[in-house]
């Protein structure tokens, strides 16, 4: 398996200028079988630079014959058909998602109730994320975003954000909620100052243990392992060398694999059958570059979705949405609603 990405900002998920969306290509192929496919890339579309990448050369009005391609290499018949996946990541909800995670589940843990396993976190979070618009108005749920983002990110490290900054927009948010549901977790979230005080100490204390809570790469890494494996076996995985997936994290990855992660893949983590886990230079693996196509097909398609008009979007969703992974970080389980504007649903 060759793993990239597309629409990465680190831990910081959340603001006017950041993509709302992160897309992880996943392709199950050999360097030896990714070759000869980059050269027939290559040839068909009159690409001469040293490494195969989609941004530019695959997007803008002009290059739909370029887009043509990929799009006959990943539609039935094609030789990349039944061996790509796109894991989409919606930053927003990952937040709102982190947010029970960290607090509401770490305090029920310690109280001895599973509220992750009986799937009442993700209903909370998905709840939260879906009604917390309306509930608390548009510009008062993104201030909790933010403020979520702002104080659990590595960029706090020197507490800026205090944990009275953040339960004051927490407090502020359950005394105008008008939705039960959004009032519900919200009341259980302002329990958990004992929690937040720890995690700050815990990821950021002369002892920290705990690595960025909010970086969507390592789970993503994690639960696409898992999502493979499940179908393959025993796989390998190789991703792209880029300064978030250090050898730590790759340890951690490794080590974690089948009892942690994010809440909305944990379940996914049993009975991995998890290889070599490697990062390469894309100009060095065929097979990371046929990743990078997939993922910035991924992300143009999601940023479609997200009302971002783009020729690169339009041309590819048919092939794309498809290819769109059902366990994947986003707050419902039809993945075919991305083929369409979320104004739309």
């Amino acid at each position: 398996m060759a793993v990239d990405e597309s629409g990465w900002d680190g831990d910081q998920l959340h603001g006017e200028q950041r993509s709302r969306f992160l897309s992880m290509g996943a392709v199950a192929i050999s360097d030896a079988d990714a070759a000869p496919i980059v050269a027939e890339i290559r040839a068909a579309t009159r690409l001469q630079a040293p490494e195969l990448k989609f941004t530019k050369p695959f997007t803008g009005e002009k290059n739909g014959q370029r887009r043509a391609v990929l799009s006959a290499l990943l539609a039935p018949g094609g030789a990349l058909h039944g061996r790509a996946s796109v894991y989409l990541i919606d930053k927003h909800y990952f937040v709102v998602a982190k947010l029970i995670d960290l607090f509401v589940e770490e305090q029920a843990h310690k109280q001895g109730r599973n509220i992750r396993g009986t799937g009442r976190a993700r209903k909370m979070a998905r709840s939260l994320f879906d009604e917390g618009p309306r509930a608390l108005g548009p510009a008062l749920f993104d201030r909790l975003l933010s403020t979520t983002v702002a104080f659990t990110s590595h960029k706090n490290r020197d507490q800026q954000v205090t944990v009275d900054d953040f339960y004051n927009v927490v407090e502020e948010a359950w005394a105008r909620s008008r939705r039960r549901n959004v009032t519900e977790a919200l009341a259980l979230l302002r329990t958990t100052r004992e929690e937040a005080r720890a995690y700050l100490q815990d990821a950021h204390g002369p002892d920290a243990v705990i690595p960025q809570a909010l970086e969507p790469l390592i789970p993503s890494v994690a639960a696409i392992t898992a999502i493979w494996s499940k179908r393959l076996g025993r796989v390998n995985m190789l991703v792209d060398d880029q300064r978030a997936l250090t050898d730590a994290r790759l340890n951690e990855i490794e080590m974690n694999a089948r009892d942690r992660g994010h809440p909305e893949f944990r379940y996914l983590s049993r009975g991995v059958h998890l290889g070599h886990l490697l990062r390469g230079r894309s100009t060095e693996h065929p097979s990371l570059q046929l990743a990078d196509l997939i993922a910035g097909a991924g992300f143009s398609v999601a940023q479609r979705h997200d009302g971002h008009a783009n020729p690169a979007g339009e041309d590819l969703y048919p092939v794309v949405v498809p290819l769109i992974e059902l366990e994947g970080m986003l707050p419902h389980d039809e993945p075919a609603r991305v083929a369409h504007p979320l104004s739309a649903g």
